[in-house]
């Protein structure tokens, strides 16, 4: 009975196992790209593997016609021998495509200062002067000349069902690239593009094994022309994106990005003078100026002639921004002008040459918050020290010391901000009310002298008036002096340090 009931249980397995079709094999989905493309790169010399099958539907392979029809382009890129405007995101070329020469510029990574891409017809064969003044800063005082040579033989296609219907356009492209008249390198890339009804996933996979079956690779994308270029192009730009700080970064790493960083600043202000934003002046005085400030404050840890060099050209940048920061038309013209001048572009070269290697000394290898927060305790001590000498009868240059000193220290605090937010912005507020009274002290000296410098040669009724202001002023400045000196030790107290 219980051999019975086994049997019965055993044939019924069987059945319902029979009435199971078993799994259809399928080939493994294909990756396409975000616009569903298969792109390729392909042995150069590979042939053309037959891509129609009717039985898919892919009934016609027909050539493009048209503005969409195959041609040859040679391309020469103009760059100075180092790649400096590749390696920075900026390409500028001549191009011959049916006998018709063309200059280039194309520059994505800085749209909208710089266009996409550009073209405009060669002309006379000089670089058209706008395109000259755009790359100037990238390439600052460096030969422009030929870096390379590419020729592009391009051929498309359009892949159709038999009722003419094109499912896919197809673009094999077959690259050489020369330097010194010696080819380098050749590649080929083909790149399938679904359009209309697109691609069923069985005729994607009987295009993707047809390629792969001619020496294809499947590429998500593929490399670059700085890649193609190899060494020099795939440097580091000159003109960095700002890197992630933390207190634990070396202070050689936090003063290069610092540097890096107002630089792009800088950078991006000259292209807005140069597109006729109104703002750009203002902004490049801004940014000049806070790169100024943040190298005088970090000047006792650097290297004395090279912070002073730097300063007195940031200086100069500032004033010439400052002049004209109005920003009435004639008045960009006149800075557009000096930001392509010999002293502008040298000041550009330093900045790069500094941002790769600041001239930080001893400090190179040491944790920044330990370098800032020694920087800010020897800054406050020097501070004290010259307040402590201050009385109401002081000279004018032991109240400008002083002046100095608070200086010096928000400067310090400018740069340790980045690392050391609550301490820096503790000690600036705290600063701010005797930085005020201080200056209103000063300036009240000020215009003593200016009495006094008016009052040489002056008639006796006009001599006799800026007596009675002379006296006056003295009285001012008596108690914007005493004001200071009954709020300073207050301050003192709170600089902590």
């Amino acid at each position: 009975m219980r051999a019975v009931s086994k049997d019965k249980k055993a044939k019924r397995k069987a059945a319902r196992h029979a009435e199971t079709p078993p799994p259809v094999e399928t080939s493994p989905p294909v990756q396409t790209g975000p616009l569903g493309q298969l792109l390729f790169e392909m042995p150069y010399s590979a042939s053309a593997p037959r891509l129609i099958n009717p039985d898919l539907g892919l009934h016609n392979l027909v050539s493009r016609a048209g503005h969409n029809a195959g041609y040859t382009i040679d391309v020469t890129l103009l760059d100075a021998p180092d790649h400096r405007l590749i390696r920075s995101g900026v390409l500028l070329a001549h191009r011959v495509l049916d006998g018709r020469g063309e200059w280039y510029l194309g520059a994505p990574a800085w749209e909208p200062l710089l266009p996409e891409e550009r073209i405009e017809p060669m002309g006379q064969g000089d670089l058209p002067q706008e395109f000259a003044d755009l790359v100037r800063p990238f390439r600052r005082r460096a030969t422009l000349g030929p870096v390379a040579a590419l020729t592009c033989e391009r051929r498309e296609f359009a892949l159709r069902d038999d009722r003419g219907t094109t499912m896919a356009l197809v673009r094999d492209d077959k690259v050489t690239v020369r330097r010194g008249g010696l080819t380098i390198a050749r590649f080929r890339e083909v790149m399938l593009t679904p359009t209309g009804p697109g691609l069923t996933q069985e005729q994607a996979a009987h295009l993707h094994g047809r390629l792969t079956g001619a020496g294809g690779t499947q590429v998500t994308k593929f490399p670059s022309l700085v890649t193609r270029l190899g060494a020099p192009a795939t440097g580091p730009t000159d003109f960095p994106h700002p890197d992630g700080l933390d207190n634990q970064t070396y202070f050689t790493k936090f003063v290069s990005t610092l540097l890096g960083t107002r630089l792009r600043d800088i950078l991006e202000a000259d292209l807005a003078v140069q597109a006729d934003d109104a703002s750009g002046p203002a902004r490049l005085r801004d940014h000049a100026a806070r790169l100024r400030t943040e190298l005088g404050g970090l000047s006792a840890v650097l290297d004395p002639d090279w912070t002073e060099d730097l300063d007195e050209e940031l200086g100069w940048l500032v004033a010439e921004a400052e002049r004209d920061g109005a920003a009435a038309p004639e008045h960009l013209a006149s800075l557009q002008a000096r930001l392509r001048g010999e002293r502008y572009l040298t000041l550009l070269d330093r900045l790069v040459t500094a941002t790769r290697s600041p001239k930080v000394g001893d400090s190179s290898t040491v944790a920044t918050a330990e370098v800032l927060e020694a920087l800010l305790d020897a800054t406050r001590g020097r501070l004290r020290k010259s307040a402590a000498k201050l009385s109401v009868d002081s000279p004018p240059a032991a109240w400008e010391s002083v002046a100095l000193a608070i200086s010096d220290l928000t400067g310090v605090c400018d740069v340790a901000v980045h690392v050391l937010p609550d301490e820096a912005d503790a000690l600036r507020r705290r600063l701010a009310g005797v930085s005020g009274l201080l200056t209103e002290a000063i300036d009240r000296w000020g215009r003593v002298e200016r009495i006094e410098a008016d009052a040489a040669g002056a008639t006796p009724s006009k001599a006799f008036a800026l007596g009675r202001s002379y006296e006056h002023e003295l009285s001012e400045v008596h108690q914007a002096r005493e004001a200071f000196l009954q709020a300073w030790p207050k301050t003192a107290k709170k600089l902590g340090g």
